[in-house]
């Protein structure tokens, strides 16, 4: 490498830095309400219950039925015949979590940000409408998530999705279907909501940052930044450079950091711990998804890969963490463990495949998360030993149904 054109390029970018704190003081800025509060990603907290307010008539936004009227048109279920007028929006409604009605017609809001389909959920939840309309609903299923996918086999537990429809195992309709994505249905819906009750300052804004937070999630928004312009041209004048830290340094770099990281959240969990445990560490890969950095287990429980505490990536570059207890599934049966679950209340630990229970991490570019914004080995080791404590009754009984 070129050292002395490496550091020409940094003293470019410095220079930009320089003059992007001086727009900061200025006045210009990047603070958002929603972000300030919570995790982009929380779907509940955040998504679900800001959808549901602009949604829902009797929201003291004052619009009554207008935005559940521009939400039916954004996602093209104009023809479906709901009748705003009279319709009702509930909120984790049986589980459901946006459920609207006007008393014949039912629409079905399942939001997926980065949790995993639950075992036959979207199965579930249309059982749940026809029950409370004895055996007969008019229903569609509209399936929220960023990448506008469809429901797994597991969600579906048996039904099948054709021509925007849901079909039981005879091939008759249960729903009609359609999979909606942040990024189209709902910033259209935001746009025309923006368009409508523009006017109303205080609405408006409100609508405008969570439309940010949007852009977030897809990694689009642009908040006060250097002067793409600029950057632009230094990266393209220094482009050998660049293109070598990318394809050579910054996984070398990632994986140095990530392994010195937990190394030490190796040595606080084992302060912490008594020495029934065993706490172990692998060596950074940055070539595959599922990667796991950490994972703790008793050393009565064998070898560590029969039951095991662990933390695990869903994304290669260390991306989109979460934390559960996994198991050997030659050696300890799902079904056997399915039929145990029903005995253990674990709030937000979901039920998974690999895992008994897991949860996100929340923590999902973990890297800048640790290098940037501070989050420290010892926030990490007391998540660890807050799963352990919740967790490990379920892990005792677990145990017991190993084949050995």
């Amino acid at each position: 490498m070129d050292i002395e054109k490496f550091e020409s390029m940094l003293k470019q970018i410095k220079v930009l830095n320089d003059k992007l704190e001086v727009k900061k003081l200025r006045g210009n800025n990047d603070y958002n309400l929603f972000v300030t509060l919570l995790d982009i990603n929380d779907e509940v907290r955040l998504h679900s219950r800001f959808i549901h307010s602009l949604l829902d008539p009797n929201s003291p936004h004052y619009q009554k039925e207008l935005f559940l009227e521009l939400f039916i048109k954004a996602c093209g279920l104009e023809n479906f015949g709901l009748d705003s007028q009279t319709a009702k929006v509930y909120k984790e409604y049986e589980n459901i979590d946006i459920y609207i009605t006007d008393g014949t017609k039912h629409i079905i809001l399942e939001n997926k940000i980065n949790a995993g389909d639950q075992e036959a959920q979207i199965k579930r939840y249309i059982k749940t409408v026809q029950k409370v309309n004895d055996g007969e609903a008019e229903i569609y299923v509209l399936f929220l998530s960023p990448q506008g996918r469809e429901p797994s086999d597991y969600s579906l537990s048996g039904l099948k999705i054709e021509d925007g429809k849901i079909l039981d195992k005879n091939g008759d309709e249960t729903a009609k279907f359609k999979a909606i994505s942040y990024d189209r249905e709902i910033m259209e819906w935001l746009d025309s909501c923006l368009d409508e009750a523009g006017n109303l300052a205080n609405l408006a804004t409100v609508i405008s940052q969570y439309k940010n937070v949007i852009e977030k999630i897809y990694g689009t928004y642009k908040g006060v930044e250097m002067d793409t312009e600029e950057i632009s041209k230094i990266i393209l004048e220094n482009y050998d450079i660049v293109d070598e830290i990318r394809n050579k340094y910054f996984d070398i770099a990632n994986a140095k950091r990530l392994n010195e990281f937990m190394s030490n959240v190796k040595t606080g969990l084992e302060k912490r711990l008594s020495q029934e445990w065993c706490v172990e560490t692998r060596e950074a890969d940055v070539s595959g998804r599922h990667f796991a950095p950490i994972y703790v287990y008793k050393r009565s429980w064998d070898d560590g890969f029969l039951l095991t505490f662990a933390l695990e990536f869903d994304s290669k570059n260390f991306l989109y963490p979460y934390i559960g207890l996994t198991y050997d599934e030659e050696r300890i049966k799902k079904e056997r463990i399915d039929n145990i679950q029903a005995d253990f209340t674990l709030g937000e630990w979901k039920v998974g495949t690999r895992f008994a229970r897991w949860k996100w991490l929340k923590k999902d570019q973990f890297l800048r998360e640790i290098i940037i914004n501070k989050y420290s080995e010892a926030e990490l080791v007391d998540e660890l030993i807050k799963m352990k404590e919740e967790l490990e009754p379920l892990a005792d009984e677990i145990i017991k149904l190993a084949i050995v």
